[in-house]
């Protein structure tokens, strides 16, 4: 049993030392990073922060859909209230890929992996704002896409694509590169 043990931790030690080296790697290599700044046409601001290697970026993201249609505060049901509406809102993580095929273009494909919670509005007189919600539903959602993006100079690029969770999807990125992408 106690080899065990020494064995888990002699794992964690090797696992931190090549998680280390995967990333210091990586900083030497790296030539910038970027911050995407973008909106769904679901109501779902984005953000991901990429970080460029020559020609080609990797990027971490998450999407919330936060301009939904639920109302007032997430409750238990009151009994005798009635329902007004339902719908749903989302949350996700997402992980890209981006490629710069020209000085002047950039394509990107991402997967995300989120929550999506149905939920009920119902009404309450009582309470302040006259009504609330009940989520009803959660379930995991797997989604995907691709994003064209124009690049307006070295500092700077728009862009617009579809994923299947955030829909059209539109947005600004800011990169702050050390080095020009040779092209």
């Amino acid at each position: 049993m106690r080899n065990i043990i020494q064995n888990q931790k002699s794992m964690k030690k090797y696992s931190i030392v090549a998680l280390s080296l995967f990333f210091i790697t990586l900083a030497h290599g790296q030539k910038g990073f970027a911050i995407d700044l973008g909106i769904g046409t679901s109501k779902a601001p984005m953000i991901a922060v990429k970080y460029y290697l020559d020609k080609n970026a990797a990027s971490i993201g998450a999407s919330y859909q936060v301009f939904n249609n639920a109302l007032g505060k997430n409750q238990d049901l009151v009994v005798g209230d009635t329902a007004i509406g339902d719908g749903d809102y989302f949350y996700s993580f997402d992980i890209g890929y981006t490629r710069v095929i020209s000085e002047k273009f950039s394509i990107g494909a991402e997967v995300s992996f989120g929550t999506k919670k149905y939920y009920q509005n119902l009404r309450d007189d009582s309470a302040p704002s006259g009504a609330y919600h009940r989520i009803i539903d959660t379930k995991s959602v797997i989604g995907g896409g691709g994003l064209l993006f124009y690049n307006v100079n070295e500092a700077f690029s728009i862009f617009g694509g579809y994923n299947s969770l955030r829909e059209g999807t539109f947005g600004l990125e800011f990169r702050f590169l050390s080095e020009k992408p040779q092209y």
